[in-house]
Parts: C-alpha cells; structure tokens; sequence
C-alpha cells in the first residue's frame, strides 16, 4: 500500500525534529499569537521557515489551523495546544525533544 505526501512535506533545506506551527489567523491574532510568534523568534533566533542549528525544531506560520475556539494556537508535529501564552511555551516545548 503506498501512502501520499503533501507537497509541504518535501524540503531541500533541513527540517527539525518538531515542527512548530504559530497560528496567524484572525481570531488567534487578535488573542496575541504575533506575541507568542515574536518570543519564538526571540529565544530561538530564528524566523519562519529556518530551523533550529541543532535541528530541534523548525518553525512555521499558518493562516488558520482551524481552531480558532482555542485561539491562540499552536501545533507542535501533531499535537494542538489552545489559549497559549508566550511564558508557557517553555513547559510545552519541553516535552519535546
């Protein structure tokens, strides 16, 4: 059985382990996503697209993750996590190694 990609998937720069998802939708934005996007930016010295050096993590922004009742979101590889503040994402990002 073969199995499909997503276009998304394929990448000639390096990926991380993790792929960090910041939400910039509407309702997320309006909740301060741009303040969970700029610590991010700020702790990791990275913007998105690039990757961590030690390939931990990469980082991405999208338009809308369709959670919007949870606003702000963020999704780290597949996991959704609602009403994210910029202190917190030091505890959830520690489980992710």
């Amino acid at each position: 059985m073969h199995q499909m990609k997503n276009l998304e998937e394929f990448s000639i720069v390096p990926k991380g382990r993790h792929l960090i998802k910041v939400c910039l939708g509407t309702a997320c934005y309006v909740r301060g996503s741009k303040n969970i996007l700029k610590r991010l930016t700020d702790d990791f010295d990275l913007e998105p697209g690039q990757t961590t050096p030690d390939r931990r993590f990469s980082l991405e922004t999208v338009r809308c993750l369709g959670a919007c009742g949870l606003a702000p979101a963020v999704v780290v590889d597949a996991d959704t996590h609602g009403g994210v503040r910029p202190n917190k994402l030091g505890d959830i990002l520690a489980k992710y190694e």
